[in-house]
């Protein structure tokens, strides 16, 4: 049973929710061609589009920024994170070449908005990031915007070391289990190390399609879930 919170998500047709069943065949087809595994479209909570395996769960990608963030705004309104806090203050470094001091000058929150000016090499990086990756030092914390994979790593180091918890085994306490996910476990979750570039890991959730659209379906309420609040509207 996916739990007391399974009537939230409800299944109607596109038209009941102004879409065009003819338009999503075309979605549909291209999906096919273009080899996705599964998709869901939901409008208010109520699924209009469903396609593929959307119960096996696949390795996730930009989507555990998210799924990070989430937790990180439970943690900060409980007071476990203060997101003024610099790497200096918390103690983070990286292998050699290590951080510089203006470096370590960057806060929680120019790491949770991609603009800690940090450009170490870092775990799970593309090709394509690391050939756009700016030279260390060229900006300095909170000045520019970078989609870097360090800012999203770091997270997953200072989250565990300021909340006492495990990544995985948090999202399913606080996120998965209330909201009734069906295919989620944090055993299926890992992190990748690359020990060569970086002393923070790479947190990599498994998630499948109907698991995700209730993750979804949570920011389209603003946090609300089942009468609770599981993520205050503010953090949103």
């Amino acid at each position: 049973s996916p739990g007391p919170d399974h009537d939230h998500i409800e299944y109607v047709t596109p038209e009941e929710v102004g879409y065009s069943t003819e338009a999503l065949d075309e979605v549909r087809a291209a999906a096919e061609e273009s080899g996705y595994a599964a998709m869901m479209a939901l409008y208010d909570g109520k699924v209009f589009f469903q396609w593929g395996d959307i119960s096996r769960n696949f390795k996730c990608h930009s989507i555990r920024k998210p799924f990070l963030c989430a937790l990180y705004g439970i943690h900060v309104a409980r007071g476990h994170i203060n997101l003024d806090n610099t790497l200096a203050d918390l103690g983070i470094d990286d292998i050699p070449p290590s951080l510089t001091n203006e470096e370590t000058l960057a806060t929680v929150r120019d790491l949770l908005r991609s603009r800690s000016g940090v450009y170490h090499e870092a775990a799970a990086e593309t090709d394509e990031a690391k050939e756009l990756r700016p030279e260390r030092g060229s900006h300095p914390p909170g000045s520019f915007y970078y989609y870097n994979n360090w800012d999203f790593n770091a997270l997953g180091t200072i989250f565990s070391q300021q909340t006492g918890r495990d990544i995985f085994e948090e999202f399913e306490r606080e996120i998965a289990d209330p909201l009734g996910m069906e295919d989620f476990s944090s055993d299926i979750c890992y992190y990748q190390y690359e020990e060569d570039l970086s002393m923070h890991p790479a947190y990599s959730f498994r998630m499948s399609a109907r698991d995700m659209a209730r993750f979804v379906f949570l920011y389209q309420k603003n946090g609300m879930w089942g009468g609770n609040e599981i993520l205050s509207r503010e953090w949103i």
